[in-house]
């Protein structure tokens, strides 16, 4: 029997069991050179150990490099130069003295009025205030309230709502001509709270015009067609003032319009805070040869 005690990495073993190899490399030379290499292995890991331990030691023992003593101070502080801030002070609100409510001074006037109303579109359940009927409005003046008249009462008159309780008034003393406007210095407006209107309507104006414009002739004959642009003013009595062209077409076109127009009835005047007031007013005149 073989001897249980034989190392199969002897060399004896190697030559039997490589007799028949290649002996010059691979696993013959492994095996053969395996016992060298295990000790420089296990030579190589003791130094690196001892050098890592005796470095530590010697680290330790060299002077300085003891660490320091921690020494607990325990010496009291006094604050004696510590400057504690004064507390800011509340600055005082003041509060702005009431006004008085507005007070709204009244002349009685001679014809009832009714307060104007300016037409906004809106939804009906969020309108705040209805606008005056036509039957609402007949035999009354539009102001911006609604005074019922007081015999002997004054005309109604510019007034104005003033900043504090004892200034301005709704209705106030009229000046200036009782027969012409005493609002915009006399001068005439462009839009007002009410706007003229021809009696009867602005349809059966255009067509009055219509039927007493005569055509000249030479307008006729060089075939011209197009619109006469006419600007006037509507005085507080309804009368056609300042006539005048602001595009003319030529060939007498223009000034036939002024004829037209200066034959025309007095119109409704337009109304500003319950007077009337000059208006101007500005009319196209379409013409064509057909």
């Amino acid at each position: 029997m073989w001897n249980n005690k034989l190392d199969i990495y002897e060399k004896e073993w190697l030559e039997v069991v490589f007799s028949s190899r290649n002996q010059t490399y691979g696993a013959y030379d492994l095996r053969r050179q395996s016992a060298a290499a295990t000790n420089k292995a296990l030579l190589t890991v003791m130094f690196a150990v001892a050098l890592l331990v005796g470095g530590k030691y010697a680290y330790d023992r060299m002077p300085g490099m003891a660490s320091a003593p921690v020494i607990e101070d325990n010496i009291p502080v006094t604050l004696d130069q510590l400057v504690i801030p004064e507390t800011p002070k509340e600055e005082e609100v003041i509060l702005p003295a009431e006004q008085p409510v507005q007070k709204i001074a009244q002349d009685p006037p001679a014809q009832e009025l009714i307060r104007f109303v300016e037409p906004v579109v809106t939804d009906r359940n969020r309108a705040v205030e209805d606008v005056a009927s036509q039957d609402d409005l007949k035999d009354k003046m539009t102001a911006r309230l609604t005074l019922k008249p007081v015999k002997g009462g004054s005309f109604v008159a510019k007034g104005e709502f003033g900043p504090t309780k004892e200034l301005g008034n709704i209705t106030g003393k009229a000046s200036g001509d009782p027969n012409g406007s005493v609002l915009n210095n006399g001068e005439p407006f462009v839009s007002v709270e009410v706007m003229p209107e021809p009696v009867g309507g602005m349809s059966a104006f255009v067509n009055w015009v219509g039927k007493n414009y005569a055509y000249p002739d030479r307008a006729l004959e060089q075939g011209i067609k197009g619109s006469v642009i006419a600007t006037f003013v509507v005085e507080t009595d309804g009368s056609l003032t300042d006539i005048a062209i602001l595009r003319d077409i030529g060939f007498g076109t223009g000034d036939e319009a002024i004829r037209v127009l200066k034959k025309a009835a007095k119109w409704k005047p337009g109304v500003q805070n319950g007077l009337p007031v000059r208006v101007k007013y500005t009319l196209p005149i379409k013409l064509n040869t057909f």
